[in-house]
């Protein structure tokens, strides 16, 4: 029974380290797929005004830069094409993964050409590329290069023609593609959809002006370059450009620092990014887990150690040496953890699925580099388990004394357990910071979906207003009884979309002040709730332009009597109230609404709380009234709080699964030793109930000792745990307190979980008729 126990909690553990090692060495080796990874630089330009790196910059930058510096052997862009759809029978799929780019993609990153080619691609914008997964979803078996393919984008419909299909790119790449398109469809995605100023902007003056920075430039350069003397001529080429109204400060990134050392960068294409913190984490609480496994499996075997004393105690007298016994304890238990690992790797393999949703990733176990570098590091750690169990049961032996041994079960009767309570702390502290981890993560969590966020998040649901007349949709809304205003938006709080805009400060004109920007209908603040706290809402009888300001603005910006200033997005029509328009993990910065109804695509409708199933159903009735193909999606806050968050939320439920396992596997060696010391003390037991002990209080006796064990780990678990998640919470500007009960929760919990793990075994062990009891003794 106590083997069956050991290996459990060891092949529990085992799994679960496999699975840490595969996100791991996977996270490790992002962009490594790319042939050419040691020689690719993405351009960044660093802006003053606010204090950050820009990933996007003009799309000459690349070019000039291949045109001007001998160094660079080729280069391309990268610009994501959001929102694009590809028909598929009758039907139009929407797909992520669509790149702008040229040919140069495939010379700068390496990627093979599997059929087809691309002399004309660059030339044609009817033209597309499809990774090889691509080509079988929508072709089969088909060869699709020729073949048509209708795509959707911005409500126009594009007949493209297959030219060729390239290598599939895997999920851990900084620079993904599942369809390449012309830049020539980045454009127009741009012309349609990019604003400036409140003024859409021409073809031309976004490819030629340096003022544009919507696409990604990533270098190819040749071997042996020194890069801090390619770094000065990218420094130079950006102040040759640059003028009194944007300054460029070009540098080269390398693309293996582009995944872990992008924090705070600005990327308008959302360009994965990584944390070594994370990974830390779940690197130490997988090697924590095994160490509770472990701690079990040393424990058990510990405790058997003693009943096998006798047997090594006869071996030794008729002539087996200490080397020999030593070999037997290496052998077998080093045999034993190894035949743990193949069972772990099965469990590993069912459960990475749903482990790599948890985590927002798409990892599978395959027989790669990282699969073979993970199975030599998971052998060594089962061949350590092993050798540190048959270690310790030796050390064991060594100091007992042969007659002793000889007397059997008696030998280790009086032994106090010193090691295996201090290991069985170690084990419920671990548990103790884990439980407190994930409450503290879950509350904070909580926090972000209940705190007041400045506008009336119950009452709004979005939709995407598509092809639809906007005022039209909007008067047949109002029309509803439970609708209680509409506007609309570039986009809506809560949001991780950003757009900056550098004003002058009014009361320094020769200062920039970075503010966060957003496109607005009419009646914007009024629908989302935000108090005006001076000045007015856009009116339609009324404005033609203007801006709304928040406190945080005003601040910065120098203003104090401030209605009627001019911005060159418009005369100041009100001061509204600062609102979360981003994560809690920033402060509210400096904001300013910019009337542009014809930039605002998404739409806000504010509707009573009462019935809101029949009221969602007026507004579906009333969005499918419209002649458009594209499906009907509403959205509430709680749904962008989701995906705002999604980071946190699956922090927290890993942190969960994780903490239950080290519960479950603490558990089970709670159970294993409990069974051993029951059988120890059976004579103990006889003696007391011959002598009148009730049931309940030889399980008080032999519960109390596991109970000191809790409280002794919980006084070191409530400091350790309030100093992690004390860093934890820094993180964000806005966040929840750590409070006392959270840890004396977690506290209780431990305590619970021990004593019914042990509680049954002592009621077994409590319920023995005592003459049995005594009978073997």
């Amino acid at each position: 029974m106590s083997t069956l126990i050991s290996l459990t909690g060891l092949v529990l553990a085992l799994s679960i380290v496999t699975i840490v090692l595969v996100f791991i060495l996977n996270e490790l080796n992002y962009n490594s797929f790319y042939k050419n990874k040691d020689r690719i630089y993405r351009v960044l330009n660093y802006s003053k005004v606010e204090n950050k790196y820009w990933a996007t910059n003009p799309y000459q930058v690349g070019q000039l830069a291949k045109e001007k510096f001998s160094e660079v052997i080729a280069a391309t862009h990268q610009y994501n094409v959001y929102g694009t759809q590809f028909q598929k029978n009758n039907e139009f799929i929407e797909e992520e993964s669509v790149l702008g780019t040229d040919s140069s993609f495939f010379t700068v990153f390496g990627v093979k050409i599997l059929q087809g080619k691309l002399h004309a691609f660059d030339e044609t914008k009817d033209q597309i590329l499809l990774s090889a997964a691509m080509a079988k979803k929508y072709f089969g078996r088909e060869n699709p290069v020729g073949k048509p393919l209708k795509m959707k984008l911005n409500n126009l419909d594009y007949h493209m023609q297959v030219a060729a299909i390239f290598e599939d790119i895997p999920n851990n790449t900084s620079v993904k593609a599942d369809f390449i398109v012309n830049t020539d469809i980045a454009f127009d995605d741009l012309e349609k959809n990019i604003i400036t100023g409140g003024n859409q902007v021409d073809r031309k003056s976004m490819k030629d002006a340096w003022t544009s920075v919507f696409f990604t430039n990533y270098l190819l350069l040749k071997e042996s370059v020194s890069i801090p003397l390619f770094q000065e001529k990218l420094l130079k080429l950006g102040n040759e450009y640059s003028n009194s109204k944007k300054k460029y400060t070009l540098s080269a990134q390398a693309l293996k620092d582009v995944y872990f050392k992008s924090g705070g960068y600005i990327d308008n294409h959302k360009t994965d990014s990584g944390d070594l913190k994370m990974l830390f984490v779940l690197g130490s609480i997988g090697f924590l887990i095994l160490i509770v496994a472990c701690i079990n499996y040393l424990n058990l075997a510990l405790a058997q150690a003693i009943t096998r004393l006798k047997s090594f105690a006869v071996r030794k007298t008729f002539g087996a040496s200490q080397k020999d016994i030593l070999q037997q304890l290496l052998f077998d238990y080093c045999l034993l953890s190894l035949l743990a690992l193949p069972f772990a790797i099965a469990l590993a393999q069912v459960s990475l699925p749903f482990i790599s949703e948890l985590l927002g990733k798409s990892y599978s176990l395959q027989i790669d580099a990282n699969f073979i570098a993970g199975f030599s590091i998971l052998i060594a750690l089962t061949i350590v388990t092993g050798l540190i169990t048959a270690g310790a049961t030796f050390l064991r032996f060594k100091q007992s004394q042969l007659t002793i041994m000889l007397k059997g079960t008696k030998a280790g009767q009086n032994q106090k357990f010193t090691l295996q309570k201090a290991m069985i702390v170690f084990q419920i502290l671990i548990f103790i910071v884990l439980l407190s981890s994930t409450f503290v993560i879950q509350k904070q969590v909580n926090y972000a979906f209940t705190k007041d966020l400045g506008f009336a998040k119950d009452e709004l649901v979005s939709v995407n207003i598509g092809d639809r007349n906007k005022d039209i949709l909007k008067q047949k809304l109002l029309k509803i009884p439970s609708v209680k205003s509409v506007s609309s938006a570039m986009w809506l709080p809560p949001t991780s979309n950003h757009m900056y805009m550098g004003i002058k400060r009014f009361d320094r004109p020769d200062e920039d002040v970075s503010v966060s920007g957003l496109f607005v209908d009419y009646d914007f603040a009024k629908t989302m709730g935000i108090k005006i706290l001076l000045g007015e809402d856009f009116q339609i009888e009324k404005h033609q332009s203007g801006v709304l300001v928040n406190q945080s603005a005003a601040n910065a910006l120098g203003l104090t009597d401030l209605i009627g200033k001019k911005t060159n997005f418009g005369i100041v029509r009100g001061l509204i109230a600062d609102f979360h328009m981003f994560s809690l993990t920033d402060e509210i910065p400096p904001m300013l609404l910019a009337l542009s109804p014809s930039s605002s695509k998404q739409m806000v409708i504010r509707i009573s709380t009462n019935n809101i199933h029949n009221t969602i159903g007026q507004i579906r009735n009333t969005w499918e009234s419209f002649e458009d193909e594209q499906a009907f999606d509403i959205t509430f806050t709680d749904d962008a709080l989701n995906e705002l968050y999604q980071s946190e939320i699956q922090f927290s439920k890993t942190i969960g699964l994780l903490a239950f396992i080290a519960i479950l596997i603490a558990s089970l060696g709670l159970l294993g030793l409990s069974l051993f010391i029951g059988k120890q003390r059976i004579k103990e037991i006889g003696v007391r109930k011959a002598n009148g002990a009730k049931t309940h209080e030889i399980i008080k006796m032999l519960n109390q000792d596991f109970s000191k064990l809790v409280f002794i780990a919980f006084i070191p678990a409530c400091p350790v745990s309030w100093y992690v998640m004390n860093k934890w919470l820094e993180n964000f500007a806005y966040r929840t307190e750590l409070s006392w009960w959270i840890f004396a929760l977690a506290g209780i919990v431990a305590m619970g979980i021990s004593l019914l793990t042990v509680s049954w075994q002592s009621w077994k062990a409590a319920k023995k008729n005592p003459v049995e009891s005594l009978r073997y003794e």
